[in-house]
């Protein structure tokens, strides 16, 4: 029970955190997606602008989700500690996995410091979300 509370607040952090890129690409004002890996190519094709956001969003909700579930097993430990652990996670193994390069070394330069940062808000996120639910595991 308590990995599918962590699981829908996870999913609302990460809705939470791409509000500034879904009201950035409403208004068309930005090139690159605020708070979001742009994810310009997948398996080879080259995806248009709006394939691009789709994209990118549903692979941050997923990640979201994900570490939601997973921050019911490491709560009590460090916010540090599990923001490193999934950053790693992530950029070793499932970005690769999808094609994107270790730590998304093929969508820019860049791409591993903006995932820190995300795991990090991410996991602040996730900690402000447990304490005010409160669940009686973290006790």
């Amino acid at each position: 029970m308590q990995i599918i509370l962590g699981c829908a607040i996870g999913g609302i952090v990460g809705f939470l955190l791409a509000l500034p890129a879904i009201v950035s690409e409403s208004m068309r004002r930005v090139k690159n997606l605020p708070l979001l890996i742009d994810v310009k190519e997948i398996f080879g094709k080259k995806l248009t602008h709006e394939e691009l956001f789709a994209v990118s969003l549903l692979l941050h909700l997923i990640l979201s989700t994900l570490m939601g579930g997973i921050y019911t097993l490491f709560a009590p430990r460090s916010l540090l500690i599990f923001s490193l652990f999934a950053w790693v996670a992530i950029g070793a193994l499932i970005f690769p996995a999808l094609h994107l390069g270790f730590f998304g070394r093929h969508e820019g330069p860049h791409v591993w410091f903006e995932l820190l940062v995300l795991q990090l808000l991410t996991a602040f996120g996730l900690w402000i979300g447990f304490s005010y639910y409160q669940p009686f595991f973290f006790g």
